[in-house]
């Protein structure tokens, strides 16, 4: 056998690299379209969460009984996380109807559409907070751990996003009332998930819907690892973990099998 001379160039690698091209090539489009012609660019990402931070939290201290350390980066926080979500779902669950066009065209992945939305998202999230951390190095609550807490919450954030993501944009091919749906719930959403307030000020009959909340876990990890606030308890941690990873196999399998009949609903 000539194990030396075995190429690697299989069809799954060839897949697999024409698919990452696509992806990048997609996501850098998206990138420098939404911001074309704009003065501060990409910097709008991070105006946006500041200009609401400062509004509600001039406003809502008043009727928080318990007070949040640090609450104005404890609020800036879970904005700036709540806009990449909120901002990825919305545009990529009617992603495929709006790229129609170009779906009748060429055939390529067609699940390359919401991902490019969810990676260029990404990418602006991860600058914004690049500038974030200059403001939570004065307050010094970062330690060595930061780090694993953080990176931890985005890996949980990412794969939720591409789970739901896949599974509405798909669905809201064949249904079209989903896109005005998940725009409806996204409302819903912002107020049951512990971005203005904290999860301890919840009553505790209640306090079993916020757990259901994949978000909150995510967000409890990132305000622990740049604010020093409380980890999410293990049980939580657990079960949110679950809940993303269902959802995300759950919004695959959806996606593999509507994406053979788009071309008839589009």
């Amino acid at each position: 056998m000539l194990i030396c001379g075995m190429s690697y160039n299989t069809p799954m690698n060839h897949e697999l690299r024409h698919y990452i091209e696509l992806l990048t090539s997609m996501t850098h489009k998206e990138l420098t379209a939404r911001y074309k012609h704009t003065v501060f660019g990409f910097l709008w990402i991070f105006i946006n969460p500041l200009l609401q931070m400062i509004v509600i939290g001039f406003i809502f201290p008043f009727f928080i009984k318990e007070a949040i350390p640090h609450y104005y980066l404890y609020l800036f926080i879970g904005l700036l996380t709540w806009n990449f979500f909120s901002l990825s779902l919305s545009k990529s669950c009617a992603s495929i109807v709006n790229e129609r066009s170009l779906i009748k065209k060429a055939a390529f992945p067609r699940s390359v559409i919401p991902i490019s939305i969810i990676f260029s998202n990404l990418t602006n999230y991860l600058i914004a907070f690049g500038l974030f951390l200059i403001p939570i190095l004065l307050v010094n609550t970062l330690t060595i751990y930061s780090v694993f807490s953080f990176f931890g919450g985005l890996i949980m954030l990412v794969t939720f996003i591409i789970g739901i993501s896949l599974l509405t944009s798909a669905l809201n091919v064949r249904f079209r009332d989903i896109n005005f749906f998940v725009q409806a719930m996204l409302i819903i959403w912002f107020y049951a998930t512990p971005i203005i307030y904290s999860l301890s000020q919840i009553p505790d009959r209640l306090s079993w819907i916020w757990r259901l909340n994949p978000l909150t876990s995510i967000l409890q990890l990132m305000q622990h690892a740049l604010i020093g606030s409380a980890l999410p308890d293990i049980t939580m941690l657990t079960s949110n973990s679950l809940i993303i990873a269902a959802i995300t196999i759950f919004g695959i399998l959806i996606f593999r099998e509507e994406s053979k009949n788009f071309d008839d609903w589009l």
